[in-house]
């Protein structure tokens, strides 16, 4: 009786550290994940308005630390997915953040899409 005992123990001792493990694992991931994306432009690409065979609008939301200038990279597709529109826009500070933005961009061609490629913070 007390193998059975000990072995009851073992078993409890094992679940234990287990499960100890897994909760330091999983705060360490998502520490990691918080780490890693703090401080970092975030945009949401918002839709487009095709204004032209020239043109289109870009909309978009941008997330970053509001007092710094950021430039985000611009892109419009054809119905081929040829690349027909590419550009640079750079976002002064705001008093807030998120904030929405509408950009236009000169194309060579109709495009069907637009979207942001890229933000980063202007240095």
């Amino acid at each position: 009786m007390s193998t059975t005992s000990s072995q009851r123990t073992s078993n409890r001792r094992w679940w234990v550290i287990g499960s100890v493990g897994v909760a330091v694992m999983a705060a360490l991931a998502v520490w990691f994940g918080v780490s890693a994306t703090a401080g970092k432009v975030h945009w949401y690409n918002g839709g487009f308005a095709v204004v032209s065979d020239e043109q289109v609008e870009i909309r978009f939301d941008l997330r970053r630390d509001p007092s710094r200038a950021v430039e985000c990279q611009l892109h419009a597709l054809d119905a081929k997915h040829a690349r027909v529109g590419t550009g640079s826009v750079v976002v002064p500070p705001t008093e807030k953040s998120p904030s929405r933005h509408i950009e236009s961009l000169r194309t060579v061609s109709r495009a069907t899409t637009g979207y942001v490629d890229s933000c980063s913070y202007v240095d």
